[in-house]
């Protein structure tokens, strides 16, 4: 758990870094701002040798966790299971902490917020040194399942299925994330073992029925799968419409 949380700490410090000269910017800036730095941080990799290479690093044994045996897949499982408990219970709380209302009020009107007397520039930069963190603590987790880490996990493509997690699960709560991150695997798997039907094989185009499925989504449950739950389990039945 020690080296979990000192990784975890060196990328939030990397993110600190990167979020000074990030966060100052808005809008679709801050986006090609922070894909520029992630793609400067790719090919940091990628061209060095000492690093791994375009051909990565192995981990021969898993990194170490304390009091758990991480080379134990189910000790693994629940470790990972705990991290997700903690890491949901922290961002709640940090939600609706004084720092998170902030945070709230920044992304609904930031001028108001800074006549007011808050300091949006080191709210967003805390609120990115955290996610920078978080990440780091996931890429831990990543490096210990598989045993194998790449430049490629640094690429645009995971940003985007970060991305494509949270519209599934439905933006604007962490419940919606987590929602998403399990729906999005799953279907993931789902598309990329269809059979063959005749001559074509539609395990290989799993990107063209994953793209369908989150454009289906966005039309037809716009505040994403969990938004769409919520919405089916306050229906009024049968018998309380008629009742009504």
């Amino acid at each position: 758990m020690v080296d979990a949380a000192r990784r975890a700490a060196g990328l939030g410090a990397a993110a600190l870094v990167i979020g000074f000269l990030v966060v100052r910017t808005k809008g679709i800036y801050f986006i090609m701002v922070t894909l520029a730095f992630a793609q400067m941080v790719f090919y940091l990799f990628f061209d060095n040798r000492a690093l791994g290479g375009s051909d990565g690093l192995y981990i021969n044994f898993r990194p170490d966790a304390g009091l758990f045996d991480l080379e134990d897949k189910r000790v693994f499982y629940y470790f990972t299971l705990a991290c997700l408990a903690g890491v949901y219970a922290f961002l709640r709380r940090v939600l609706w902490s004084p720092f998170g209302r902030a945070l709230a009020g920044i992304r609904v009107n930031e001028h108001r917020m800074r006549a007011i007397g808050f300091g949006s520039f080191g709210h967003k930069l805390a609120a990115f040194t955290l996610a920078g963190t978080l990440a780091g603590l996931a890429g831990y987790l990543w490096g210990a399942q598989t045993g194998f880490v790449n430049p490629e996990l640094m690429g645009f493509h995971m940003s985007a299925h970060a991305i494509m997690m949270v519209i599934l699960g439905g933006m604007g709560n962490f419940a919606g994330a987590i929602v998403g991150a399990f729906a999005f695997e799953f279907m993931l798997e789902l598309f990329k073992d269809l059979p063959a039907f005749g001559g074509f094989d539609a395990g290989k185009h799993w990107q063209l029925w994953m793209g369908l499925f989150i454009v289906a989504v966005i039309c037809f449950a716009p505040r994403g799968l969990l938004g769409l739950l919520q919405r089916l389990a306050s229906r009024p039945g049968p018998r309380e419409g008629r009742d009504g």
